[in-house]
This record gives C-alpha cells, sequence and structure tokens, in this order.
C-alpha cells in the first residue's frame, strides 16, 4: 500500500478535528457562511495578506510625505532661525547689563574701543586679537569679566556661522576680528571725544586718555551702544551699498560712507542692537545709517 494511501485516513481525522475546533462550543463558526473549509479559509487570508501595495498606490504615498515635507521644511528652518535670533538677542542682553556694572564699576566712564588702528589698550572693552603670545587671551576682556563668565561664545551671534571672509583679508600680527558684535566709538575730533566708547592712546602703561561717560548720552533709549556686524563680503548679511567689508574689529563707526561700518541685515534684512538704556531690539539696517541713532550728543 502506498504511504500516501495509508497516511489518508490520519489526514482525514486531523480534518475533522480542526473543523471541530473552528465550529466548537462556544467559538461560532469560524468556516464562513458557505462552509468554506478550513485549509481554504486559512489560505483566502494568507493570499489577502499578501497582496500588499499597488505601484500606484504607493507612488500616491509617496506624493503625500514629498507634498508634507515640502511643506513642513521651510517652517522648520524658519523656526531654527528665530531660535538664532533669540540667542543672538540675549547674548547682547547679557552685553548691556554687564556694561551697565562696567560702568558702576568704573566712575561712570565707558571702556577703550578696541579699534585695529589705535592699537590695544587694557581698557578696551573685548580683547580680540589671536596672537595671545603679545595680547591677553578674549576670556579676560573687561566685557567678559564683568558677565562673571569666560564664555567668549556669547561674543557672536549663533548665525554668524563663517568665517571664510574674514580669514581672507591680510591681517597682521593682530589677527582676525571671530566676534559678531561691536560698540560705537565715533572717536575724537581734535581733542573732543564723540563716544559712546572712551579713548586711550600712546603707551598701554600711561595712555592718554579721553573718558566718555555714559552721563554724556542723549536719549540713550534710542542710541546704540552694541551694533551686530556684516560676517561676509557681499553675502546676504551685508547690505547693498555698504563697504561690503566683513566685521573688522570692536569698534563700530557708523554713518552711511563708503568709510562706515553697517548694521548686518542677516536676520530677515535686521539687525539686533543693544541700546545705551540696556534694551535690545531688532532694527533694520538702514536704522544704523542714520547718525542720530547712535551719535551720544544728537
Amino acid at each position: 500500500m502506498p504511504a500516501s494511501q495509508a497516511l489518508k485516513p490520519l489526514r482525514e481525522l486531523a480534518v475533522n478535528r480542526i473543523k471541530g475546533l473552528l465550529t466548537g462550543v462556544g467559538g461560532g463558526n469560524l468556516l464562513g457562511e458557505d462552509g468554506q473549509k478550513p485549509f481554504e479559509f486559512m489560505l483566502t487570508c494568507q493570499k489577502a495578506r499578501r497582496g500588499g501595495f499597488t505601484l500606484i498606490e504607493l507612488l500616491v504615498v509617496i506624493a503625500i510625505i514629498a507634498i508634507l515635507a515640502a511643506l513642513l521644511l521651510p517652517a522648520l528652518s524658519g523656526a531654527k532661525a528665530k531660535a538664532r535670533q533669540t540667542q543672538c538677542i540675549n547674548n547682547q542682553k547679557q552685553m548691556t547689563l554687564a556694561m551697565s556694572l562696567y560702568l558702576g564699576d568704573y566712575d561712570d566712564v565707558f571702556p577703550g574701543l578696541a579699534s585695529r588702528m589705535n592699537g590695544f589698550q587694557p581698557q578696551d572693552w573685548i580683547y580680540w586679537r589671536t596672537n595671545t603670545a603679545l595680547y591677553p587671551p578674549v576670556e579676560k576682556s573687561p566685557i567678559l569679566r564683568s558677565m562673571n563668565t569666560t564664555l567668549s561664545s556669547m561674543l557672536r551671534c549663533p548665525a554668524d556661522f563663517d568665517n571664510s571672509a574674514r580669514l581672507s583679508v591680510p591681517y597682521p600680527s593682530d589677527g582676525p576680528y571671530l566676534f559678531s558684535y561691536s560698540f560705537t566709538g565715533y572717536g575724537l575730533n581734535g581733542s573732543n571725544n564723540y563716544g559712546m566708547s572712551s579713548v586711550f592712546m600712546g603707551d598701554i602703561n600711561n595712555p592718554t586718555v579721553y573718558p566718555f561717560r555714559s552721563a554724556s548720552v542723549r536719549n540713550p533709549a534710542r542710541k546704540i551702544m552694541f551694533a551686530e556686524e556684516p560676517n561676509t563680503y557681499n553675502g546676504a548679511d551685508n547690505p547693498p551699498g555698504s563697504n561690503e567689508l566683513p566685521i573688522q574689529d570692536g569698534r563700530w563707526l557708523p554713518g552711511n560712507s563708503g568709510s562706515s561700518d553697517y548694521l548686518t541685515m542677516r536676520h530677515g534684512g535686521k539687525a539686533d542692537v543693544g541700546f545705551a538704556d540696556s534694551h535690545v531690539a531688532a532694527v533694520d539696517w538702514r536704522f544704523g545709517t542714520n547718525q542720530a541713532n547712535s551719535r551720544p550728543d544728537l
């Protein structure tokens, strides 16, 4: 007798036992209304599971995902830019408060302008020069000491992440200015200091001093104290018609001529600036071209 015939009674017994389980006590009829056989029922379910998505359905899903990505990515990019600006504003808020503390410690006299052309002075508001063999490191800057911190990252906007323009300029031993903010300094006209920074000239151990006091600032709520300058030659953060130079040093000499320093426009056409009354705001870059918004005596 062939083996298949010998096993036939056992196969029929197994089928009957499965039928009994599927139609047994309290379970209802799992065979379906038409009495479908259990193996046929299971095979039908298996085929249904193996069907999957059609090509058209997959293409529709991919198209929906692409549309959602196109809608969400600009929003995410905008949120990231806004977060960077918020941090920039916070940096300047800390700086303006630190300046208030500095003025309280130094008889209401502003620190030095930290100009490249004027040379290093210990009274400069920031020690930005990168040659630490000749100059003190930025962590010892008066503005950071007043903040009771050594975190130089507070002196740079998070959206200012490109150093290529700075590094391309053939600087002398001072090195590039690697920070985002500068301090208003109109400098001297004869022996008259227009402020806002004080001017220290000559021997660093015995300089000639032209002090400028905060009490001399007229309408401090409208006068820019800390400016945010461009970091590129002619990129998206450098205003049209400007001198097209990246930030050079810690001094901001505003105006509307080719030799003037301009505000950046990296924050949607605006710059974050700190005012002499310690408040911070985002302003249109053109705001900085009007000297009435920065010169202390106007």
